[in-house]
């Protein structure tokens, strides 16, 4: 793919917010505020079935093994990329807890799939088996490649760009501005935020674009997400080989970007940060916490709510628990048709990415 520049256009209030005061040190101290919501979590899906289920075992799919990616349009079921096996599955349903059923198709999505997201524009063309379509679902890869799907493509998602050497490509973002849509992928070898125009070409970046000079040496960025004019980075520590992360409480950074790329702040600094990787805006179900950044860690499964870049807590369920999911990837709000709009989905691979656990937290109190 071609190399070109582009301006990604700064807009307006988060370009202005330029000094937040300082990122919060996500620190826990085992106490949770009067009126904190407190959650129920429900397994969906999983490769196995999984005994501490009181309320019901999940359903079962071989293919779903440390399911990592979700994503989901305001029409759709829900899609996981299966990293384990190089698929990506889809489960209709879910709504407040409901059992999911399985969609008839599944596609192959080569090279260890991590991030998916959903296109909601007419760009992002499907080449060959695409049809030249737009894409509907696309996801990136630890081998380093961008794979997109629609319709035409069938069972089989189509190679559409490929990264740096080395590119270990771990999760990816949509990301809309005035001077167009672009895909925001992170490379966790290579330590950058790689950037795709809806052409899938590679967008040119200066070396200060989505970079933070004042991250320890030995992290990269884990995950990237955007919310409106708002791009959040989370980091995790590399291993010698810059391929995976390294577990262990502190280690872990997120910071706030303009869709420019430009740092606007640290929203939080190690603390409770465990390899933070999944990131999401609570729904309204969420009580005092919608609206807020829900951070969740791999490194311990806990789930770290942001007001800005104050730390707010851990979320906790029905016996005021701190919630613990092994192995967690992604968080996802449903929509109505698909978890509904109170819940939010999530992804883990358990058991050291042997196994994979889709289902929900549901607001409980």
């Amino acid at each position: 793919m071609a190399t070109k520049m582009v301006r990604l256009v700064t807009i307006g209030a988060v370009a202005a917010a330029t000094a937040v005061g300082s990122p919060a040190w996500a620190h826990d101290g085992g106490h949770e505020r009067h009126g904190t919501p407190r959650f129920d979590v429900i397994n969906q899906v999983s490769d196995q079935a999984l005994k501490q289920d009181a309320r019901r075992p999940p359903f079962v799919d071989p293919n779903a093994v440390n399911t990592w990616g979700l994503a989901l349009g305001p029409d759709t079921p829900l899609w996981v990329a299966n990293n384990g096996t190089d698929t990506a599955t889809v489960y209709s349903g879910g709504v407040d807890g409901a059992p999911v059923d399985k969609v008839n198709i599944t596609v192959n999505v080569p090279g260890g799939p991590t991030g998916a997201v959903f296109n909601d524009t007419d760009g992002f063309a499907v080449p060959n088996g695409g049809g030249n379509a737009p894409a509907r679902f696309i996801f990136v890869t630890e081998g380093g490649d961008v794979i997109a799907w629609n319709q035409n493509a069938g069972a089989n998602g189509v190679v559409v760009a490929h990264g740096a050497e080395g590119a270990v490509y771990k999760g990816a973002t949509l990301l809309h501005t005035d001077s167009g849509n672009f895909l925001l992928a992170a490379d966790f070898h290579n330590a950058r935020i790689d950037v795709f125009d809806e052409h899938f070409d590679k967008v040119e970046l200066s070396d200060r674009r989505f970079q933070d000079e004042e991250l320890p040496e030995g992290f990269a960025p884990f995950n990237v997400f955007a919310v409106g004019e708002a791009v959040y980075v989370s980091y995790a520590k590399q291993d010698a080989a810059a391929h995976d992360d390294v577990p262990g409480v502190g280690l872990g950074f997120v910071n706030l970007f303009t869709d420019f790329g430009r740092r606007v702040c640290r929203v939080a600094s190690r603390g409770t940060l465990n390899a933070p990787w999944g990131m999401a805006i609570a729904p309204k179900s969420f009580g005092r916490f919608a609206g807020d950044l829900l951070v969740g860690n791999f490194g311990d499964g806990k789930i770290n709510v942001f007001d800005g870049n104050e730390f707010e807590g851990l979320l906790r369920d029905d016996d005021g628990d701190v919630i613990t999911i092994d192995g967690l990837w992604a968080l996802l709000p449903g929509t109505e048709q698909t978890g509904g709009e109170g819940t939010l989905w999530f992804s883990s691979g358990p058991d050291n990415e042997q196994h994979g656990l889709v289902g929900q937290l549901i607001r409980a109190n």
